[in-house]
């Protein structure tokens, strides 16, 4: 067993008893030889020891994200999988973990490889065509072939609308006017009374927040003060808050007492958020309970959590797992990119154009490719990339 080493000071007096660890290069994570020092979590103690490797004059305090730009620059990883430890670090949802383990395995890289390599065949296909006799040009063969490469990148472009929101958590709302039984729905929905229900209006003044997963997904629940014109004072701050977290929501719940049903006083409140469904509760009070969901519109009961399960099945329906795809702001846009370069490559081949004409649009394509995993990309980008990651990596 490896004991702890001793780290003196210029004057030769014990500071800490840590443990030290070197890995040698290239096997380390960013490829070069690597000190690991670990020491007792006090504050005072590791600005000692940093002041202590400072004075060496040897060293110095590391970058934003340093280490994983060094093992990207090393070609321990390509772009793709460094921001994808960034995603890990900062991952809110059990989803968004599983899809950051995804991007740093190398998953998608290994997609934007083959989809480079479909692609510079094409173009090496298109250059020889009017470089040489021997490769004839048939338009046909290549519309083909690019067809081929754009069904791909709308592969991963498909869930390009949700991914994002399942890697983050998806911002769910309960809204509704007062007394509707929101707070009920909300604590029907957790499976405990996480928040106070009373029969007097108003209750609810503050948003209450609760983290959820169901069928995989992480849903973040907001239990809402009731919206009404004539609120004042405190209630009026809690609808205010109301009004701000509706406007950022993915999905709204939005509850209405079915006994009185949609009235003027909900249309204002209705579209708010990104999707909607409406929720009739206290449906036990009906002359005819009605439970289920139909048409966007669910039928509950909150006070005795019937309804509750195929309500939770219709909105996990809205955000299906299914293949991930993409999710990083970056490799989406620079997909939709070369997507839009080959949608026009393909509209020149149906209008007859010449091969050299074709060529530039394909090539602008590899390089949106390419520039995924890094290949080709400038030092401002990742400066942007890696400036948003902590010190530690």
């Amino acid at each position: 067993m490896q004991r702890p080493s001793e780290i003196l000071d210029s004057a030769g007096e014990v500071v800490e008893k840590a443990m030290v660890v070197f890995h040698p290069g290239p096997r380390s994570y960013t490829g070069e030889d690597v000190a690991e020092i670990s020491c007792h979590g006090n504050p005072l103690l590791v600005d000692a020891l940093m002041e202590i490797i400072r004075a060496t004059g040897l060293a110095r305090t590391a970058e934003r994200g340093e280490f994983t730009k060094r093992a990207y620059l090393s070609g321990k990883m390509d772009l793709a999988q460094a921001e994808a430890v960034g995603a890990l670090i900062n991952a809110e949802s059990a989803c968004g973990v599983d899809m950051a383990r995804s991007l740093l395995a190398g998953d998608l890289s290994r997609r934007i490889t083959s989809l480079g390599d479909e692609l510079f065949e094409i173009i090496s296909g298109v250059e020889a065509s009017f470089l040489t006799d021997d490769a004839p040009y048939d338009a046909s063969v290549f519309s083909q072939a690019v067809g081929a490469v754009i069904q791909e990148v709308d592969s991963l472009l498909a869930h390009g609308d949700s991914a994002p929101k399942r890697y983050s958590g998806i911002v769910t709302t309960i809204a509704g006017l007062p007394n509707a039984g929101k707070s009920s729905l909300f604590n029907a929905i957790l499976g405990y009374p996480r928040t106070i229900v009373h029969q007097e209006s108003g209750t609810t003044r503050d948003i209450i927040s609760e983290r959820l997963v169901f069928s995989g997904v992480d849903f973040l629940f907001h239990d809402t003060a009731g919206i009404r014109e004539t609120a004042s004072g405190p209630e009026q701050a809690g609808i205010q808050k109301t009004m701000d977290i509706l406007r950022q929501s993915h999905l709204v719940l939005y509850v209405v007492d079915a006994c009185r049903g949609p009235t003027s006083e909900d249309e204002p409140w209705l579209n708010l958020g990104e999707k909607t469904i409406v929720v009739m509760n206290k449906a036990d009070l009906l002359t005819r309970p009605l439970y289920g969901v139909r048409n966007d519109t669910a039928w509950v009961s909150a006070k005795y959590r019937t309804g509750i399960d195929e309500l939770m099945d219709a909105v996990a329906g809205l955000f299906p797992l299914g293949q991930s795809g993409v999710f990083l702001g970056r490799h989406t846009y620079l997909l939709s990119r070369a997507r839009e370069y080959l949608a026009h490559c393909l509209a020149a081949i149906d209008d007859g154009m010449t091969p050299d004409v074709l060529v530039l649009d394909l090539k602008t394509a590899h390089e949106s490719i390419r520039e995924i995993a890094g290949e080709s990309v400038g030092r401002d980008v990742l400066e942007s990339i890696f400036s948003d990651f902590c010190i530690g990596k």
